[in-house]
């Protein structure tokens, strides 16, 4: 064993292959969080990147391009810049043409050849869905995601949301990767999981002792999850158009941070029993028939979104939904669980809210309710609150509200912090998957969806209400 294999793994030498390199999230995202991770020696010490696209782009064209990125942005360092920018490559190919693939291949082992190692792979396909197919079957077939060894060189292949479209999209395409791949070489990216906030979800529920007996039916009234946004669809109608909010954000974001809510305690602290635990709580998740979707959603869509460019004229796509659903899990069976999100409301928010009962022995309360909330910030705060009574001085025993806090950007200095792309590709390097979504989430997030977009489109059950863009929407619950 020479010096270099005797290396942890995640420190081997490393080729990046991004799918998509002059598009849109490597632009806003991917490289960004490359260029964090190498400023801060989280990178691999030898490791490449080859870009692979349409374009008539050459090594310096590519790296020019990047640049201009990069600066236009501001990152931070720019006398870093050329150090970086010099491993990146380019690769000008078709998603489709097989002889790309054979071409990328000869080349990534002329790398291996120069290093003397055979080198971990990782294959990003930052591209539209409608590219997946082609991609990841070329990759098989030219042998590319085939590891030298079980002792050296994984391979890696990582896929963006969504996840299909509908259930049966969803399992056509968990089938191909399943042929194609072993679970342990996909990674699913949905990139809320790799915010700070919600990373500390799981440590804040479970390594705090005095939440543990009450975070159950007997003390919880209600979750809520919110998803709230002022700008509208910004110009994407005709892509929103076919998507609509609930499938936008409902089926994976909004129902992944109530998976960390309710997904029981894990055996342990370690990929696996997460994931695990989180799948079984949204496989939990109570299908709804025609008649609960009637009285257990509502949908709206605000004025003007008709006249979006894009957007077909009689357009029944919801831009807001609340729906009220309920787990199996016995720790939370009559809990409502309530999911809300939209687009072009008054406020701006993210956040997960936890209302608990009111205690059965309220010696002091007075009148109204009084019950204990804790509210999860996740956006445009990052904090944890939880609001709490407390006698008022004086003669008598009156009660006022008041508030614990915990301010993540006054508790800690922002360099500390870790962008989401950041967090998820040094965890993909490590290979911990923890972070990343399996295909049992996947198709449980579409069992519980589909028949609810099913009833909204063929039964206009309930019927899609109009409402004020800048607004928030009151609904009696």
């Amino acid at each position: 064993m020479n010096a270099i294999t005797a290396l942890p793994k995640f420190e081997l030498p490393t080729i990046f292959v991004i799918f998509g390199v002059t598009g849109d999230l490597v632009k806003k995202k991917i490289l960004k969080a490359l260029y964090h991770l190498y400023r801060k020696k989280r990178l691999p010490a030898r490791f490449r990147v080859y870009g692979f696209s349409r374009r008539d782009y050459d090594d310096e064209k590519l790296q020019t391009y990047l640049r201009e990125i990069m600066e236009s942005q501001k990152y931070k360092d720019p006398e870093q810049f050329d150090a970086f920018l010099a491993a990146f490559y380019y690769v000008k190919g078709d998603f489709s043409t097989k002889s790309a693939y054979e071409d990328l291949a000869k080349t990534l082992g002329r790398i291996d050849g120069e290093w003397s190692i055979c080198s971990n792979k990782l294959f990003y396909l930052a591209v539209p869905p409608a590219s997946y197919s082609d991609i990841v079957t070329n990759l098989h077939n030219s042998g590319l995601t085939e590891p030298c060894s079980p002792e050296e060189g994984w391979t890696r292949v990582i896929l963006e949301k969504p996840f299909g479209t509908d259930l049966t999209t969803a399992l056509e395409l968990d089938t191909q990767l399943g042929t194609l791949f072993k679970e342990e070489q996909i990674y699913r990216v949905d990139h809320y999981l790799g915010k700070e906030t919600v990373k500390n979800i799981l440590v804040f529920r479970f390594s705090n002792s005095f939440l543990t007996p009450s975070w159950n039916k007997n003390y919880i009234e209600k979750i809520e999850v919110r998803l709230l946004e002022y700008l509208d669809v910004q110009g994407r109608g005709d892509f929103y158009d076919k998507v609509g909010a609930l499938r936008d954000v409902g089926q994976n974001h909004m129902l992944q941070l109530l998976g960390l809510f309710i997904m029981d305690h894990p055996y342990k602290f370690i990929p696996e029993d997460i994931k695990n635990k989180r799948s079984e709580a949204l496989a939990s998740l109570h299908i709804m028939d025609a008649s609960e979707v009637g009285k257990k959603t509502f949908r709206g869509q605000y004025n003007g979104y008709l006249q979006e460019k894009g957007v077909y004229p009689k357009s029944q796509t919801e831009t807001y939904f609340r729906i009220v659903a309920r787990s199996d899990l016995p720790d939370f069976d009559g809990v409502p669980l309530i999911l809300e999100s939209g687009k072009a409301l008054e406020r701006e928010m993210i956040e997960v809210v936890v209302t608990f009962k009111e205690t059965p022995l309220c010696l002091y309360g007075i009148e109204g309710e009084q019950k204990n909330t804790l509210h999860y910030h996740i956006r445009p705060d990052e904090k944890i609150t939880m609001k709490f009574f407390a006698k008022k001085p004086g003669f008598s025993n009156e009660t006022a509200e008041h508030e614990l806090g915990f301010d993540y950007n006054k508790a800690y200095s922002k360099e500390l912090f870790v962008d989401d792309y950041e967090s998820l590709l040094f965890d993909i390097i490590r290979g911990d998957q923890t972070l990343f979504v399996s295909t049992q989430e996947i198709l449980s997030e579409w069992k519980f969806i589909e028949p609810i977009i099913k009833t909204w489109r063929n039964q206009n059950i309930p019927q899609l209400i109009e409402y004020e863009k800048g607004k928030n929407i009151e609904i009696k619950s």
